[in-house]
């Protein structure tokens, strides 16, 4: 089962126990925020797959924040929920208006919002919408990504992230291990970019080992070097002891002998809206 990431606004203490109880014994990654500018900040840099709005939290204003999220590239494909009493129509319609998916009325029924939330995600990853590991955005959103940057007025650089050495990783780890990585560089590589933080900034996940990434031009020598640094230092934590110290993985041949793999290290290739011009997204995908 893929482990769902989910951000919640709610200042109810009461209804945040049962859940947080709900969602944990389900298996989810949880977080709760009290504020709009909390839980966008929150939404840049964690990138979650679904966010949970309680209309009834003081001076929020839903569709403020289903706007935001849904102008930006980066987190326009996370799931909205809204929490709202029967009564509050006005504030569903306008809700539903600015983009979120769906309501459910509260009082909350916390065994039905998370199997709403899971079988939410479960269409988006069968869609490739989603990748099931990472939750960051699928092959789907990264083509709809590059049909706009063929006709972005602004100028952009994309990068591919892939992880040499992953295989052999895999290979001895095992894919559990491999999954660990996978949703390690997810989360660095948004940390990263959210440090660099422009309106056109977009981290997907195309599948695999290969990740693709888009920013502005400007920040794109800053951020190769910080990708880097951070991935050369947190990779060493997957090895064990003895590995991380001699700098290489054993993997086992099939004639039984063995070869020297060096550590998994961060690839960037990186293309610019200055290589072009791109007539069509094939161009992109392929580089």
């Amino acid at each position: 089962m893929a482990r769902y990431s989910v951000l919640m606004i709610s200042a109810d203490a009461e209804s945040t126990v049962s859940l947080h109880d709900q969602f944990r014994k389900a298996g989810y990654d949880l977080a709760f925020v009290q504020s709009a500018d909390e839980a966008l900040e929150a939404a840049r840099r964690d990138l979650p797959q679904a966010i949970v709005l309680d209309s009834e939290v003081p001076g929020l204003d839903v569709a403020a924040v289903a706007n935001d999220l849904r102008s930006t590239p980066r987190t326009r494909h996370i799931h909205l929920t809204l929490l709202a009493p029967q009564s509050g129509r006005d504030t569903r319609l306008a809700a539903l208006s600015a983009g979120v998916d769906e309501f459910v009325t509260k009082p909350v029924d916390v065994e039905e919002l998370e199997l709403r939330i899971r079988n939410a995600l479960r269409r988006s990853a069968y869609q490739n919408l989603v990748n099931p590991i990472t939750g960051l955005p699928g092959p789907y959103l990264i083509e709809e990504r590059l049909r706009e940057l063929l006709q972005a007025p602004y100028a952009w650089a994309m990068m591919r992230l892939s992880l040499r050495g992953y295989k052999p990783f895999t290979d001895v780890y095992g894919f559990l291990a491999g999954e660990e990585v996978l949703r390690f560089a997810g989360r660095l590589f948004g940390e990263v970019l959210n440090a660099y933080s422009t309106p056109q900034d977009f981290l997907g996940h195309s599948g695999d080992d290969i990740f693709v990434m888009i920013t502005s031009p400007d920040s794109l020598a800053d951020l190769r070097n910080e990708l880097r640094r951070r991935f050369d230092e947190g990779i060493k934590s997957h090895y064990s002891f003895r590995e991380r110290e001699q700098g290489y993985l054993l993997v086992r041949n099939t004639d039984g002998s063995e070869t020297r793999v060096p550590l998994m290290t961060l690839v960037i290739r990186t293309v610019t809206s200055e290589d072009g011009p791109f007539a069509d997204i094939r161009e992109l995908a392929a580089f």
